[in-house]
């Protein structure tokens, strides 16, 4: 069993939303990322998909790109991007999940998971304060979210100490790495501290995933390690539409 992640799918399969009016590198994106998927993901991987997963605007909507992805093989945990305006409240997008058989995807939010040896947080994130675009208003969101962070690390723990595994018997767990996936950058390429790294510090994170980032401003994202935790934009134009596996840095242990 092995952890895929990919950020910012953009599906709009029952939307007239056409990626490619944003680049070259959009074009044909949704078969390109099929094809890459099922390349390498197996029934008992799991894939992480931090946000921006559809163009819908109700879930109704959105149904289309959620069966999409709900044919693709793996167990899929989602968490909100900015652009997700589909997402209603956990109750209500679980309970349209389950009416429509999408069974192979669980909702991240105010809550964490446990896969076989690695526990899984996260949240959308927000703009960080030294953003220049970042406003009075935004900074009540910020710290709403590195709460929420904060929670869903939480959670993780408890989850993991009750057993709540996925893949595995509580007597076969080994020693856990710790995976936080945002929306959002958690941090930018000035790689100063914010409320967010902070979190992450303290729990203990391995390594942060993240997306928003596209095109020319790939160029801001933070790769690497800073104080412990390994930072890694995933956005699926960066990776070229193809889900990459998540593994520990061997010099980050």
């Amino acid at each position: 069993m092995s952890i895929f992640a990919i950020a910012d799918l953009h599906l709009g399969l029952s939307v007239d939303k056409p990626m490619d009016v944003f680049g070259s590198s959009w074009q044909d994106h949704v078969s390109r990322l099929e094809e890459n998927w099922r390349s390498k993901i197996t029934p008992s991987d799991t894939v992480l998909i931090p946000g921006d997963i559809s163009w819908g605007i109700s879930m109704e909507e959105a149904l289309a790109d959620l069966l999409f992805i709900e044919s693709l093989p793996g167990t899929k945990i989602l968490s909100k991007g900015n652009h997700d305006y589909w997402w209603g409240t956990t109750k209500k997008v679980e309970e349209f999940m389950a009416s429509h058989g999408l069974t192979s995807m669980k909702i991240l939010k105010n809550k964490g998971f446990v896969v076989e040896n690695t526990l899984i947080a996260g949240t959308r994130g927000w703009l960080l304060p030294e953003n220049p675009e970042s406003k009075k208003e935004d900074e009540k969101i910020y710290v709403r979210e590195v709460g929420r962070l904060q929670r869903s690390l939480l959670d993780s723990i408890r989850a993991y100490e009750a057993g709540e595994v996925e893949g595995e018997e509580k007597a076969d767990i080994r020693p856990a790495r710790k995976i936080a996936m945002l929306h959002y950058p958690p941090i930018y390429v000035s790689g100063n501290a914010n409320g967010f790294t902070k979190a992450l510090e303290e729990f203990g994170v391995d390594i942060c995933l993240y997306g928003h980032l596209h095109g020319r401003a790939h160029q801001n994202a933070f790769n690497g390690v800073k104080n412990g935790v390994d930072y890694r934009l995933i956005s699926a134009d960066f990776l070229r539409f193809d889900p990459v596996l998540v593994e520990k840095d061997p010099e980050n242990t």
